[in-house]
């Protein structure tokens, strides 16, 4: 069997993005690409910020980043919530099964033709 490989560097923003949208593919609700690049930013938060994932500061960083309103985080983070990819409960949390491994992920994925 032809297998198809492919290794990439990139940088933490890139990462998950990439991550998400690459499992974005097999998941039963799919994120829009908007909704995966807001996501990302918010996977991707580290140090203190990162314990208050949705706080406001950690909302503000990721406007900024992406350039887009409160308005437009807001109805970001619904449809999120509404989709299933983050959980409201004592505090806003992401699904787990979305992070991946901090150095590198590795995937597999099998395509079969029924029809040969």
């Amino acid at each position: 069997m032809k297998q198809i490989s492919k290794q990439l560097r990139l940088d933490k923003d890139s990462y998950y993005e990439t991550h998400l949208s690459i499992v974005n593919c097999i998941l039963p609700v799919k994120m829009t690409p908007m909704e995966i690049k807001v996501l990302s930013r918010f996977m991707g938060l580290s140090g203190d910020i990162s314990q208050d994932r949705f706080g406001t500061s950690a909302k503000k960083l990721v406007k900024t980043a992406l350039n887009i309103t409160s308005a437009g985080m807001s109805n970001y983070l619904r449809s999120l919530k509404d989709k299933g990819f983050i959980k409201e409960g004592a505090t806003v949390t992401i699904l787990p099964i979305l992070f991946p491994n901090n150095k590198e992920q590795d995937y597999l994925f099998k395509l079969i033709n029924i029809e040969e």
